[in-house]
């Protein structure tokens, strides 16, 4: 339950193994390879110029980008196939197990893959061609629409030698106006003008006039809106050039079909296009890490940092498999910071998330997980507070992990809301929460008492859990300081204050006599000491006449923990009202089925914003209440070159049964 201990690796070997060797410790998963410093690479510099290098850093950029283009186009193909597939990849659905052997195997005919993923590609453009063709089409019978009414082919459109003759539309609000008009003012001359075709915004005219009354009718014309209309380019009647397009656009709707049925025969490569996609990552990421390593032309060097529990596990494997190679296990120097990785028990393991989100600890310090898992753990289910609600969390988390076979943090997750489900089942049989109230209306009555009935009695019971909590923060506090040497100051800045609190507590509780003079003693204890640090006698009292201030910090930070109260009675008393709401619908048959709709509903509902709440509620006092008394962040996360995979597992051989 603690930071592991980590041992610093140097290790040169034959270009000739170091593929070998990488392959080693991706599958191991146990080295974190780190870049060698400049100032590492250095030789001496004589006569070859100041910043001569033993070994040089080799870049395979070309071999990097060209497993990245693969993966980029296995990608694009997985997620083109997927679009089309009768059978949709759900939540639930199993990943596939590959041995080493048969993923290289696999990765042999990749170039099958890729082919899958040109035809993809191909597909792709046929159907962005479609798209660019039915919208072009779309655009001309749209343009055509408010003309579907004009039986004259467009190309026959065009001035006489004394006529003139215009297409154009008009907005419709101002379409009547300008036919009345119109007629009004060239009723009796030589002039004609049709309505042919509109749509919701626009109205479409043909337009025919003698050129002697171009200076009148035009100005008229530009008074209502009139905008002139181009058809050059189509041939026939607006209503033959409309039937083309809908033929068109049918023929193309075929196509599209024939495309995505071509697209959907390719389903059968799916799982081969997840295998080749996990094996090249697996391969990238070896790349890139060989990216790290320094070399000659017949060695190279590779530096990292190994858990010290697999150094000898991981010299063993590397000696049998390479045939010359030298290996060097450091301690970390003091001061050097190492990547951190946490051992902690299964349990405990799931809260780990919680830290996760907040920061890496530092190497040096101490892992809060263990000491902080329990309370997480009782404030999760004290948020909460409702058996029925924490049988329905576990039972759903308890399936969703044992279906999804997660990995790495959506594991801890999962295994984290199954553990906040006990934790309500245990918390709400103690307060008799089920479901609400309808514990108590099925004759189930708390094992203690019910935060809804006895609202004090919670609220100092959620005070006591954030006093424990608080004096824990600061006893592990108390310890980094006496295992650094700084006994005293763990003495002077907790000890002190734990006697100051405690008195203050049982002069307000037990006993007022001896709470003061506990209280006292302690103050006056804090009053000569924290201001130790001043060479200024004057300064220094002051310095610890104001640290008595800090006491308003710590009953802050107990107050934060009402939260765990009003949350525990917000849920309880939501929970509560849906029932109500449920019951009074419940007077026939047709109401019992509304009740049922209402209470699943309602439930189901506040299950989520309950579950939502206990999170984050219960994270917020863990990182500033409980971290903020001792947690020391700033170390970087352990990350060892590793078979990572998105689609399948892969296993050893002998790891088969």
């Amino acid at each position: 339950m603690a930071i592991v201990d980590m041992k610093k690796v140097f290790l040169i070997g034959l270009q000739a193994d170091k593929e070998k060797i990488l392959d080693i410790l991706q599958r191991m998963g146990n080295v974190e390879i780190v870049e060698i410093s400049h100032e590492e690479n250095q030789g001496d510099g004589q006569g070859q110029g100041e910043d001569n290098g033993v070994f040089d850093q080799y870049y395979d950029y070309e071999t990097l980008e060209r497993i990245e283009s693969q993966l980029a186009e296995i990608e694009f193909a997985l997620k083109f196939i997927g679009r089309y597939c009768n059978k949709k990849r759900g939540a639930f659905t199993s990943r596939q197990s590959v041995s080493v052997a048969e993923l290289e195997q696999m990765l042999r005919r990749a170039d099958g893959a890729l082919q899958v993923a040109a035809t993809c590609r191909k597909l792709e453009q046929q159907l962005v061609e479609l798209g660019a063709r039915e919208t072009r089409i779309l655009s001309v019978k749209q343009q055509l629409l408010p003309w579907k009414g004009l039986d004259l082919p467009l190309e026959d459109i065009g001035d006489t030698a004394s006529t003139r003759v215009l297409v154009g539309t008009l907005d419709s609000r101002g379409s009547l106006q300008f036919e009345d008009a119109i007629k009004l003012e060239f009723a009796d001359r030589e002039f004609f003008v049709q309505r042919v075709g509109e749509n919701r915004e626009q109205v479409g005219y043909l337009v025919i006039y003698h050129k002697a009354l171009e200076q009148e009718i035009d100005p008229k014309l530009k008074e209502f809106g009139f905008s002139h209309v181009n058809f050059s380019n189509m041939e026939g009647t607006p209503a033959e050039i409309i039937d083309s397009c809908d033929n068109q656009l049918s023929a193309i709707m075929k196509e599209r079909q024939r495309i995505e049925e071509e697209a959907r025969e390719l389903e059968v490569r799916l799982s081969e296009l997840e295998v080749i996609y996990d094996g090249l990552s697996i391969l990238r990421d070896k790349k890139r890490e060989a990216m790290k390593l320094l070399s000659t032309e017949k060695t190279f060097v590779l530096k990292g940092w190994v858990p010290a529990a697999d150094a000898e596990n991981l010299i063993n494997k590397l000696n049998s498999a390479a045939n010359a190679i030298y290996i060097q296990l450091e301690d970390p120097e003091p001061g050097e910071s190492f990547p951190v990785a946490l051992e902690n028990p299964p349990l405990v393991q799931p809260f780990e998330v919680v830290t996760e989100l907040y920061s890496t600890p530092d190497p040096r310090s101490i892992d809060p997980n263990p000491y902080m898992a329990p309370f997480f753990f009782v404030f999760f289910g004290v948020m909460m507070g409702d058996a029925g609600y924490g049988l329905i969390i576990a039972a759903l988390s308890y399936f969703a992990l044992r279906k999804l076979k997660l990995k790495g943090m959506g594991k801890k997750l999962g295994m984290l809301i199954f553990l906040g489900g006990i934790s309500c089942i245990i918390w709400g049989t103690i307060f008799g929460g089920w479901f609400g109230n309808a514990g108590a209306l099925l004759g189930l009555p708390p094992l203690w008492f019910d935060p809804i009935n006895e609202p004090l009695a919670m609220l100092i019971f959620c005070f006591a859990l954030g006093l424990i909590q608080i004096f824990v923060g600061m006893g592990l506090k108390a310890y980094m300081n006496i295992r650094r040497g700084k006994v005293w100051d763990a003495v002077f800045d907790q000890g002190l204050w734990y006697v100051t609190i405690i008195g203050l507590i049982i002069m307000a509780t037990i006993s007022q006599t001896v709470g003061q003079y506990m209280a006292l003693a302690g103050a006056i204890g804090l009053v000569l000491t924290q201001g130790r640090h001043q060479k200024n006698i004057v300064k220094r009292l002051f310095s610890g006449l104001l640290s008595l201030y800090d006491i308003t910090g710590y009953f802050s930070d107990m107050l934060s923990y009402s939260r765990l109260f009003a949350l525990a009675l917000s849920g309880g008393v939501i929970a509560t009202v849906i029932n109500q709401l449920g019951l009074m619908a419940a007077n026939s048959w047709i109401g019992w089925i509304v009740a049922a709709v209402v209470l699943a509903a309602g439930h189901g509902f506040n299950i989520l914003i309950s579950i939502l709440g206990a999170y984050v509620h219960t994270s917020r006092l863990q990182y500033i209440e409980f971290f903020g008394r001792f947690f020391e962040a700033g170390g970087s996360a352990f990350r060892p070159l590793r078979i990572k995979t998105k689609f399948i597992d892969v296993y050893q051989e002998e790891e088969a049964v």
